[in-house]
């Protein structure tokens, strides 16, 4: 990028249901605006480059007309991530849900829009929505998160990987490894899809019904359990188990809450009720499933609890009588392991919006140092006579060290 271009930084959370879009300076992690935009409405077309033009151009267009102090766009240049809920390969991804495809590439290429402002995107990042989280926990600050396990900021070893295991619609997890430069790279696993471990015998049932459920011979993810579906999942079993305990009221709330059921769960979650036998179920599964990240990544540099259940839910998780620490530190003979890693609650929500700004930030900074340096103002220009002397006084030095190399080495021999 040329000195005299001034680059923004666009960011893009993209979810089943919301776009967020974001703009940036590179010097301030407070955005210079913010628009949401409704998928539905926004993407009526599904072509390939819907998105660059029916939602990141008119974005930039809303900038450039609203904004203050911004340089023409014609003298900036735009670096862009995109957090987007679906698999990302080769800076690609497939929405299933919206049935579009967003590609990276051909945002920077301009394959599917030739509109000044996509023409002014020099680079278009496009990382997984839970990646964004990942990412998300760089930013964090003491004020921000809760110890789990008492101690863990001193025990964090700043060259150790970091994890990150978050439930909220589903259950998400990614894990980072240090760069060797003070950085982190975040990558993406699918690490909710584990098979769900039972830990008694009503769970046991629990396990037989949701393989039926979904129609399973020998396995059920971790995530049918641990998530706000996996949660309506539980009450719905625990509902057919004991028929007898069910709250009418309640129950006909649940089974008209749709894609809320989980809502509707834990509003209910009162001592003695299904609803609380339900998220106590689910609190324990998401602990021994964070136990066993800790087992596989053994992260010294932080395991991180996100995802929109753990600032809602932190009475049950938190306390080392809590539901959730027990199965996190029931691992058998690793479970000494298990006190040696630190352990945090994320309290905040916005972790994707600001990991996607941090991963911009990250690849604007990774962009600038790559660059090769230009000559410096002092350079020895030839149009000036003293440009003539200082040329042979660096000849005359070098053919000295030349000399004194060759007489040094002849008298080694």
């Amino acid at each position: 990028m040329p000195p005299t271009v001034t680059v923004y930084l666009l960011t893009g959370d993209v979810g089943g249901t919301n776009s967020r879009m974001s703009l940036y300076d590179t010097a301030s992690s407070i955005p210079l605006a913010v628009k949401y935009y409704r998928n539905q409405e926004a993407l009526t077309d599904k072509s390939d480059g819907a998105f660059e033009s029916k939602i990141i151009s008119p974005f930039l267009q809303f900038c450039w007309e609203t904004v203050k102090h911004l340089v023409p766009i014609e003298e900036a240049e735009i670096i862009s991530c995109l957090a987007c809920a679906g698999p990302v390969r080769d800076n690609k991804v497939h929405m299933s849900n919206l049935g579009i495809n967003i590609d990276g590439t051909a945002i920077e290429k301009n394959i599917f829009s030739e509109e000044i402002y996509i023409r002014k995107i020099n680079r278009a990042l496009i990382i997984n929505d839970f990646v964004a989280q990942g990412y998300g926990c760089l930013t964090l600050d003491d004020t921000e998160v809760k110890e789990l396990t008492p101690g863990s900021h001193k025990m964090i070893d700043c060259n150790g990987p970091k994890v990150c295991v978050g439930a909220g619609t589903g259950l998400g997890e990614c894990y980072l490894t240090p760069n060797g430069n003070g950085s982190y790279g975040c990558f993406p696993s699918e690490g909710g899809h584990v098979e769900y471990n039972p830990r008694s015998d009503l769970e046991i049932k629990l396990r037989s019904y949701l393989m039926n459920k979904f129609g399973n011979k020998h396995r059920i993810s971790t995530e049918r359990v641990v998530s706000g579906m996996g949660l309506a999942n539980v009450y719905e079993f625990l509902a057919a188990e004991f028929p007898d305990q069910v709250d009418k009221a309640v129950h006909d709330e649940f089974l008209s809450a749709g894609d809320m059921q989980g809502k509707v769960v834990s509003v209910n979650a009162k001592d003695g009720s299904l609803c609380k036998q339900a998220l106590e179920i689910m609190i324990s599964a998401y602990g021994s499933e964070v136990g066993s990240a800790a087992v596989k990544w053994i992260p010294t540099g932080g395991l991180f609890v996100t995802g929109g259940l753990t600032p809602k839910n932190i009475q049950h998780i938190e306390g080392q009588d809590s539901g959730f620490m027990k199965a996190f530190l029931d691992k058998g003979r690793v479970s000494p392991v298990l006190s040696t890693i630190p352990l945090f609650a994320v309290m905040v929500e916005d972790l994707g919006v600001r990991g996607a700004h941090k991963a911009c930030l990250m690849e604007y900074e990774r962009m600038t140092k790559s660059e090769p340096k230009a000559a410096p103002t002092t350079a020895i220009s030839s149009s000036h006579p003293s440009s003539f002397l200082a040329v042979a006084a660096l000849a005359t030095t070098a053919a000295l060290a030349m000399a004194t190399g060759f007489l040094l080495a002849k008298k080694r021999a």
